[in-house]
């Protein structure tokens, strides 16, 4: 029969690890702001116009060459634009490079969640190995831990993963299956020792 406590347990102590993780990567290293890298939120006015009846189309400006238009397109920019208040462009600002630096900053940040998310899992996979299965609360607490880890080591991998070149892709992948495969023969064999060593008490 199963014992809800025992899996109340595990479970409990495996989110709140996994949360943990999270809370303390966010209190140390906060992610990027979108705001912080892009100032404006709009390039239109906050209160645009339709163009005058008398207005039919848009004064000229002098508008971006195509080849500028092409250079900004293979840097990851975005063409910026001056309006008027009839949500005209009347002057060409540049490229602008904010969602760009927003993506590269959230593409580091994304790095480093990894990088501590893996160092905590398998901090937390160690203490579950480590800790002495004298008792069956030590095992329950044990089992929280080495599942708290996979979480986050999961969450982690998850965060990075799309920034992954194709070679390291399954390289990552495939290292933490090892992990789980150990971790459920080393967990599988601890079961069966402390089966057997019950047996021999109860004889």
């Amino acid at each position: 029969m199963i014992d809800l406590r025992r899996v109340a347990i595990i479970f409990v102590i495996a989110i709140l690890y996994a949360v943990l993780v999270n809370a303390i990567i966010d209190a140390v290293y906060p992610s990027p702001r979108y705001e912080d890298f892009c100032k404006t939120t709009r390039y239109y006015p906050e209160k645009p116009y339709p163009i005058a009846a008398d207005r039919k189309e848009c004064p000229k400006y002098k508008e971006p060459t195509q080849a500028e238009l092409d250079k900004c397109a293979e840097e990851k920019g975005m063409p910026d634009y001056r309006y008027d208040a009839y949500n005209c462009p009347v002057e060409y600002k540049g490229c602008n490079f904010c969602q760009k630096n927003f993506d590269d900053a959230n593409e580091k940040y994304n790095f480093y969640v990894f990088l501590i998310s893996s160092v905590l899992a398998l901090v937390a996979i160690a203490i579950g190995l480590l800790l002495p299965p004298h008792n069956s609360l030590n095992e329950w607490v044990a089992t929280g831990f080495m599942l708290g880890g996979l979480i986050t080591l999961f969450f982690g991998t998850f965060r990075y993963y799309r920034y992954l070149g194709r070679y390291i892709k399954p390289l990552v992948i495939f290292v933490e299956l090892i992990i789980v495969i150990y971790l459920a023969y080393k967990k599988l064999k601890d079961i069966k020792t402390n089966v057997e060593t019950g047996r021999k008490k109860k004889r």
